[in-house]
């Protein structure tokens, strides 16, 4: 069955009049766990990762005009706060069970891609 990667992208600055309390922050971190869990049991889920906020580095170029910066990407609106990776027959049964997803509910978006499988391509 094909895998398919569900990237949660968030808005790389959160609107400055929202205030999160430890109940609402444990609330939201249920809600994922619980979806992922929901998935688990689906016999689903094969991955999961979060990604550390405001970390990593991003290089371009190569040889001598290689430059590396620390990333993500200031300039970006879009954030990827982590990632699933699921088996799905397709993309419509995919996008079916990401649509419960809380990072919808929480104003961000998924975005879904087919993982190419690459013992297909022989070697």
């Amino acid at each position: 069955m094909p895998e398919y990667m569900l990237i949660a992208l968030s808005q790389s600055e959160a609107p400055s009049d929202m205030e999160f309390t430890p109940e609402m922050i444990q609330a939201v971190v249920q809600k994922y766990n619980d979806w992922a869990e929901k998935l688990q049991r689906e016999g689903r889920l094969k991955g999961i990762n979060k990604l550390c906020d405001g970390t990593g580095r991003v290089l371009r170029g190569f040889g001598d005009k290689q430059v590396i910066t620390d990333g993500p990407y200031a300039e970006t609106k879009e954030v990827i706060g982590g990632y699933w990776i699921i088996e799905a027959a397709n993309y419509d049964e995919a996008v079916a069970l990401a649509r419960d997803c809380p990072q919808l509910e929480f104003g961000g978006s998924i975005e879904v891609r087919e993982v190419e499988d690459l013992s297909k391509l022989g070697g």
